[in-house]
């Protein structure tokens, strides 16, 4: 991939998913304290994911545009310190066809504020035949995110296969070969998510076989997703290039959870950097052995998480990232599946649980589960 437009823009600029609330810890710290002692400014430019400065949206289903107004979330992400924003195709195309706005309009409000990193997503059915209805379907979707990126200077554009369709190596080269065609002519890269649904992504060799190629296109990383998938650890990620990495997602979660479906558990049980017993700072270390160092994008998904306020929820997740990037805590070569972890509730109703080792206890309202890993 070649670097011009990666070093432009860097020159320039469900209760297991978030404990609300102090959560105690060994020792009688909180969970808050303990993230708010290690943040720092770090130098490093963080991206605010769509997911997490929508508010109280649905993820995946009718009502996935943002209920809070443009202009508030984008001047409090700025106050807080981010310094990239992402977009979702549904708030975009909400903003354009029912509130009027046009994408010019968009690109200023955003360049008044001083977010000059731009993420757009989500396309899932791109890898598909032209003449499958499914991929025909999303064009309206696939053209509104470029022409988006062409306004707005965005970054990268934010694709996968999270509906897990089995697809032939080379229909996968050819699509993704194409796609990146497109955003080459506005100028932006597609980053191409590694999703455990995704029976052509099970493995870093087998993903790499047809996604490197395009100069423009690579792979977009999330911690929550590189747990959760057996044939990929954090080594395979420090192995990677620098130009094998389009962008980059932090969060956190509990290792050995059982129950829920994926689409469930990544929509409702993810939880912002320091919050869960996964080792966020080990997924940074492997990401910088790359060569890679930025933006650093914040994907939190948990209903919980969705009922916070504007301005906690937003200083909550730019908290957590300072937390793992201002750090160095070894080189990040584990195994990429979740640490140990004990978590137990303070029974007081608000939902949250403690990483520890080994079992997760949480204690949403007045109800108790507990999950042994």
């Amino acid at each position: 991939m070649q670097s011009y437009r990666r070093d432009v823009l860097k020159a320039t600029g469900g209760s297991f998913a978030l404990g609300l609330g102090a959560t105690p810890v060994a020792g009688g710290q909180s969970t808050d304290r303990a993230v708010q002692e290690q943040e720092q400014e770090t130098g490093d430019d963080v991206l605010a994911s769509y997911w997490a400065h929508a508010g109280d949206v649905k993820p995946f289903t009718s009502r996935e545009w943002s209920p809070w107004d443009f202009e508030r979330r984008v001047e409090m992400l700025a106050e807080v310190g981010f310094d990239g924003i992402g977009i979702y195709h549904a708030d975009l195309q909400h903003m354009v066809e029912e509130e009027g706005r046009t994408l010019e309009a968009i690109g200023q409000t955003l360049s008044e504020a001083g977010i000059d990193i731009v993420e757009l997503e989500f396309l899932v059915n791109w890898m598909l035949p032209e003449s499958d209805y499914r991929r025909q379907a999303e064009q309206e979707t696939r053209q509104l995110l470029l022409d988006a990126a062409d306004v707005l200077g965005a970054r990268h554009i934010k694709v996968g296969n999270i509906n897990g369709y089995p697809v032939e190596t080379s229909q996968l080269q050819s699509a993704f070969a194409q796609l990146c065609s497109e955003a080459a002519d506005v100028n932006t890269m597609v980053g191409m998510e590694i999703l455990p649904p995704d029976p052509n992504a099970e493995t870093m060799d087998q993903v790499l076989e047809w996604v490197r190629g395009p100069e423009n296109g690579g792979l977009f990383l999330d911690t929550w997703h590189i747990n959760n998938i057996e044939g990929i650890s954090y080594e395979d990620v420090a192995n990677l290039d620098a130009s094998d990495v389009t962008a980059v997602e932090m969060d956190d979660g509990f290792s050995g959870i059982e129950g829920p479906g994926f689409i469930e558990q990544t929509v409702n049980l993810r939880r912002v950097p320091g919050y869960g017993d996964f080792d966020v700072q080990g997924f940074v270390d492997a990401v910088r052995a790359t060569g890679f160092d930025g933006p650093w994008g914040n994907e939190i998904l948990s209903e919980e998480f969705r009922r916070l306020p504007m301005e906690p929820a937003y200083r909550r997740v730019y908290a957590g990232a300072q937390s793992v990037l201002g750090t160095d805590a070894g080189d990040g070569m584990g195994d990429g599946n979740g640490g140990d972890g004990e978590g137990t509730g303070d029974g007081n109703g608000d939902g949250t649980t403690t990483p520890g080792n080994g079992t997760t206890t949480t204690t949403p309202g007045n109800e108790t589960t507990t999950t042994t890993q």
